[in-house]
Parts: C-alpha cells; sequence; structure tokens
C-alpha cells in the first residue's frame, strides 16, 4: 500500500513523496510540445528549453500550499549524485531521498517507454545504463530497490498505469 500522510483533521492524503512522483514533470507545461514531441535530435536551444522545465516545476508546484513540502524535491529529479545534472547542478546531501528516488524512477521510465525519437529499451539494456550510473550518477540503495521491485514483479506490463482506462 501507498504511504500516506494524515492531515490536522485526520483525514488521509498521499504521502508528499507519492505526490512528488505524479507531479514532477508539471513545469513541462512551459516547454512547447512541438519540442517535447519532436522526433529527431534536439537543437542546442530546444534542449535548453527541456533542461528548464524542474525550474517550472519548482515555481508551479511551490506556489501551491499544499506542494510546498514536495515542491523542491520534486524539482530536482534531473540532478545527479555527482553534480552532472541540471538545472541546478546539486550534488550528493544535497539531493534528498524523495530526489534521489525520482532521479532513479524517471530515467527508468525514459528507458523503458516508447519515445517520439526511440522504441523502449528492455530490462536488461535500461539496467546496464542505469548501473553504469551506480555511485555516481544513482544512489546505490534506490537502483537496488529498483532492482528488488523488478525480482518482485518480473513482467512490470502486469503493472498497470494510473491514467490506464
Amino acid at each position: 500500500a501507498r504511504d500516506s500522510a494524515r492531515d490536522e483533521a485526520g483525514r488521509s492524503h498521499p504521502a508528499p513523496r507519492y505526490r512528488a512522483g505524479l507531479l514532477h514533470d508539471i513545469g513541462k507545461l512551459g516547454v512547447s510540445n512541438s519540442i517535447l514531441d519532436k522526433p529527431g535530435r534536439l537543437t542546442d536551444s530546444e534542449r535548453t528549453s527541456v533542461e528548464r522545465h524542474p525550474f517550472f516545476t519548482w515555481e508551479i508546484l511551490s506556489r501551491v500550499p499544499a506542494f510546498r513540502d514536495f515542491a523542491w524535491s520534486a524539482a530536482l529529479h534531473h540532478e545527479r549524485l555527482d553534480g552532472s545534472g541540471y538545472p541546478w547542478h546539486l550534488s550528493g546531501n544535497r539531493l534528498d531521498m524523495t530526489a534521489r528516488i525520482l532521479c532513479v524512477a524517471d530515467v527508468y521510465e525514459a528507458l523503458t517507454a516508447d519515445r517520439p525519437y526511440r522504441a523502449s529499451l528492455p530490462w536488461a539494456e535500461s539496467s546496464r545504463i542505469l548501473a553504469e550510473g551506480r555511485g555516481t550518477a544513482f544512489d546505490p540503495m534506490v537502483l537496488d530497490a529498483l532492482a528488488s521491485c523488478r525480482m518482485a514483479v518480473p513482467d512490470m506490463t502486469e503493472l498497470v498505469p494510473l491514467a490506464a482506462a
């Protein structure tokens, strides 16, 4: 079961980490669909536009009182342990666990989903790519947790997306 938090009235709400996962890419609202859906290689200008979306995520989520507690973590989903991420180039202990989880989850989803510019990659290939960043870009504990989940549900296609009809 998903973690939940309770407000002052005792009502249950999804935990901030879960909410951050759902809303981490909301900043893509500030990026043109023609760029997001482009089937070919991005120009430098287009890449710069895409790389601003975490900043937009922060701008949007931090203005909503109910989202402020996870806005920063959600915005950090493209940062890397070694500081090679974007847009703030934060590293190490400046990345909380939610940001570290979102970083791995976002890359995993990007690798295993069909994109306008390439087909999805199988688990073996995506896990090899993630393993290359173990301890540098990606938190080893988070990678181990992903592998553990993968072993528990060998056919990840069994998982139904939230938006499924």
